[in-house]
């Protein structure tokens, strides 16, 4: 085995030994629930934001989630704790384990009419050996969303290399963004369809347009993540939608169309670690085609190590790289200062790499710079 590959599976160890955290303090636990809270206030969930706040009050004094949380060992700061919780507690809804709780969310056909808290203590009561089940698995919400961050990425290195893209999505969770030439956008005034849409996109453009004549042609679709979701399982369909917080109709549509589609096409995606997995890929890649790697809101599970190791692979590969087996890396992260996220891209030969928008997390609003 290469002594590259050999380091990269050593730092991967030492990132999973340190997600392991025994004895949070309740402040602690309250605090990561309360930091929840106002993303899901910003970002457009105000019945989870106030569920959650109430969660951490009742975390402070000592109640029922202070006790079922109180032995959790994950990292507060990655492991997204409130998002496992109410991950499980809407599946219960959405599968009619909860009817209760369905009465009180949109998505099930309910409304809240403030018994909310009550509901969901008496919901944790019922059901703690499925919730502890979801605290056990980081959340996976496959925004099909960000498909549209991505269209004008894909578009421009198509236009670029005039050749077939192979696609390779890191973390891909179900795979639901590969099939983004799949569907149609209605991106502000601009339109972009690909052949036979499963579904529409529609989000606020700011900016120019992206590269609207241009209609790639897909050579392959490839994906991998730790902890793949087999569409083929009505259960993992089911927590798939879990994720999608209950007053966003319009993603949950999205999400149940993209899964059709998706399954329709038979999409996979393989069981492996990020890094392992792209060496590989990135060995293999024929000439003839483009090779894409793209990615959106995964490096934040990476250490600094192996942030710089994934990063350093690709550019080592892409230094190497010709106008016959050209590579492109497009990611949708965490800007580096911090307050937004952004779309950035860098193709070889060249190397050059350019910011082409900003996004909200979720794709409703787009900021284009191209």
């Amino acid at each position: 085995m290469p002594k590259r590959v050999l380091n990269l599976k050593r730092r991967i160890g030492r990132k999973r030994e340190s997600v392991v955290q025994k004895n949070h303090t309740p402040a602690a636990l309250a605090a990561a629930f309360r930091r929840q809270a106002g993303y899901c206030a910003e970002l457009g969930s105000p019945l989870w934001s106030e569920a959650m706040d109430k969660v951490a009050a009742d975390i402070e004094a000592g109640g029922p989630f202070a006790r079922f949380l109180a032995d959790w060992e994950g990292d507060l700061e990655r492991g997204i704790l409130p998002l496992r919780l109410f991950g499980g507690l809407h599946f219960l809804a959405l599968g009619g384990a909860a009817p209760a709780l369905a009465a009180e969310l949109p998505s099930t056909g309910g409304s809240p009419d403030g018994e909310l808290w009550p509901v969901l203590c008496r919901t944790l009561a019922g059901n703690e050996a499925l919730l502890r089940r979801f605290l056990a698995h980081p959340p996976q919400t496959n925004e099909v969303g960000r498909s549209a961050i991505f269209l004008g990425g894909f578009l421009e290195i198509a236009a670029r290399s005039g050749l077939p893209l192979s696609l390779h999505e890191i973390g891909a969770s179900a795979g639901l963004n590969l099939c983004w030439d799949r569907f149609a956008y209605h991106l502000g005034p601009h339109r972009w369809a690909g052949s036979d849409p499963g579904l529409t996109l529609s989000v606020d453009w700011r900016g120019p347009a992206p590269r609207l004549e241009v209609q790639p042609v897909i050579a392959a679709r490839q994906a991998c993540d730790r902890r793949p979701v087999d569409l083929a399982d009505p259960e993992a369909r089911l927590r798939l939608q879990g994720y999608v917080w209950p007053e966003q109709l319009d993603r949950l549509a999205r999400l149940r169309a993209a899964i059709a589609l998706a399954s329709e096409m038979g999409v996979r995606v393989d069981a492996a670690d990020a890094q392992d997995w792209t060496a590989r890929k990135l060995a293999a890649r024929p000439a003839g085609q483009t090779m894409v790697i793209y990615h959106s809101i995964v490096l934040q599970y990476f250490d600094a190590a192996a942030r710089q190791d994934f990063a350093g692979m690709i550019e080592t590969a892409g230094n190497a790289a010709t106008a016959e087996r050209p590579l492109a890396w497009l990611s949708f992260e965490e800007a580096s200062a911090g307050d937004q996220f952004e779309l950035a891209l860098t193709v070889w030969p060249g190397g050059e790499r350019r910011r082409l928008a900003t996004a909200h997390a979720h794709g409703r609003w787009i900021e284009w710079v191209g």
